[in-house]
Formats: structure tokens, C-alpha cells, sequence
């Protein structure tokens, strides 16, 4: 996967938006820094990238090597993934899913502040999940883990199992609107690859793509 042997990597990135109404949705905090710093990285090692990127997220970079596909929702990001995913090698998971979506879709118009409001919600697609089952033999999936410092470690490698991915990139929740990254990848294989500690995530994203090879191979 290094400069001379180019791939094609499909990266998601940012946050999905679950329509309410036609003014609110749910949502996260999720940037997309992370996902557009790989898609550029990706991109100048010589590898074709196509990221799909949440509406309000960072904004792609510009480059000849990276196709920018814009989502909104969990039901549009699995639809776009299904579509492209079957022409690339490499899936890089970093967007943030929202795990629900109202039931019955948005409601018509804007709802009005009448008294205390219930909302039912539905849980939504594991859209990494469903990709692992579509995949290849020839295809390989790294997908990521935020959860909470102290329980990080047992959450990503049971989330690796769960999923069905090759690889977990665990980082803490702090890592939301922060420049900087403390991450550490799990392979299915049990081998954990440490990126340089507390890096920016640029650097980590830089990093990540140089050592495609040494995450893949088999020790």
C-alpha cells in the first residue's frame, strides 16, 4: 500500500444528521479533521481516495487524486458506502454515526414549543459492519473507536471483534475538538501498533498512511 503500489482508499468522515424537523436534527461533535487530514495524505503517497464527508464538516481538500462526496444522513453515508466501496481496497471508518434516528423520519414544517415534547428513536445501520460483510478477501477495513479513557481499550477490541474490521484505531473522547490524537490501532490478529504519542492529527494521519504495510502484515 506505499507509494509504489497505489491504492484505492474510500475514507467517511464527519458526523451524520438525523432530521427532526426541517430546522433541527441530531448530531455530534464530530469534525471530520481526522478523516480530510487522511483523505490528503492518502492522496500526495499516490493513492486514489474518494471520501465521504458530513454536510457540515471540514471541507475536503482539493486535490487530483480525491473525489469529495458530500452525505447528510446514517441512511444516505450507508448508501454512498455500498455504492463505492466494492471498487476500492481500503475502507478508513472515521466518521461518527449516530446510533439513532427518530422513528417515522422528520416531521413536516418546524415543531413549535408547546409543552414537553417525547421523541421515539429508532436505532440506525451499523454501517461499518454491514461493509465488513460485503468485503472481499482482497479488501481490508480500519475502522474507529471513541470511547472513554478508562474502558478505551476493552470497548475497541470488542468493538473489532464485533464489527468484523481488520483494525481499530482506539482514541479517547478527548480527542473531539482537540488538534491532537492519543490513539492506538488493534489488529483482528492481536498484534497493537502505537502511533508517536499525543501527536497532532495531521501527523497522525500522515503516520497512519505510511504504515498501511506494517498494519497489514501478517507477523
Amino acid at each position: 500500500m506505499n507509494d509504489l503500489n497505489p491504492t484505492r482508499i474510500l475514507i467517511t468522515a464527519g458526523a451524520t444528521q438525523e432530521q427532526i424537523d426541517e430546522v433541527r436534527y441530531l448530531s455530534n461533535r464530530s469534525s471530520g479533521q481526522i478523516g480530510t487530514a487522511l483523505a490528503y495524505s492518502a492522496a500526495t503517497h499516490g493513492h486514489q481516495v474518494t471520501i465521504l464527508h458530513g454536510i457540515h464538516s471540514c471541507t475536503p481538500p482539493t486535490h487530483p487524486r480525491i473525489a469529495a462526496i458530500p452525505y447528510r444522513s446514517t441512511r444516505d453515508l450507508a448508501a454512498l458506502a455500498s455504492e463505492h466501496w466494492p471498487s476500492h481496497d481500503l475502507l478508513i471508518m472515521t466518521a461518527a454515526v449516530s446510533d439513532y434516528t427518530p422513528v417515522g423520519g422528520q416531521v413536516h414544517g418546524k415543531l413549535q414549543r408547546e409543552g414537553t415534547l417525547t421523541m421515539n428513536l429508532a436505532p440506525t445501520e451499523d454501517v461499518v459492519a454491514s461493509l465488513a460483510e460485503q468485503a472481499r478477501d482482497n479488501q481490508s477495513i480500519i475502522a474507529f473507536a471513541l470511547e472513554e479513557q478508562l474502558t478505551l481499550e476493552e470497548a475497541a477490541k470488542r468493538k473489532l471483534q464485533k464489527k468484523g474490521v481488520d483494525a481499530i484505531v482506539a482514541n479517547p473522547l478527548g480527542t473531539m475538538e482537540s488538534d491532537t490524537i492519543d490513539a492506538t490501532v488493534y489488529h483482528k490478529d492481536g498484534r497493537e501498533v502505537t502511533p508517536p504519542e499525543s501527536c497532532s492529527k495531521t501527523t497522525f494521519a500522515t503516520w497512519l498512511i505510511e504504515n498501511l504495510d506494517m498494519i497489514f502484515s501478517s507477523t
